[in-house]
């Protein structure tokens, strides 16, 4: 009886027809993930599924000269915001963050040699 080729000749047969067939070698049959990566991507046909989102700031863009629409979360989320400012609630302005900012930290950023 006839003994078969041997299993380092098999490994290397294997190895060369991947180069040359430009596939992955995976001798010790590893799970890669190769067959999902090849996969198209589901993303753009499910949002090609729904149809686009229609707001008031979208129709707005579209014909900016309609001032009789009113967006009714809109004015809702600027009187909360005026109402937390009234409050003191709201951010600082930029202008008092940033000298805020630098007075307390000016120590840190001076060097001993710039200090006059």
């Amino acid at each position: 009886m006839k003994a078969g080729p041997s299993y380092n000749a098999v490994s290397s047969l294997k190895a060369l027809q991947c180069k040359v067939l430009g596939t992955t070698y995976n001798p010790t049959h590893a799970r890669t993930g190769a067959k999902v990566l090849r996969q198209r991507l589901q993303g753009p046909s499910m949002l090609a599924y729904y149809p686009p989102t229609v707001n008031f700031r979208s129709i707005e863009k579209l014909a900016p000269g309609l001032g009789r629409l009113q967006d009714v979360r809109e004015t809702q989320r600027l009187k909360d915001v005026e109402r937390k400012k009234m409050l003191g609630k709201g951010p600082p302005k930029k202008e008092q963050h940033r000298h805020i900012l630098q007075t307390a930290f000016s120590s840190f950023y001076l060097r001993p040699d710039s200090a006059a």
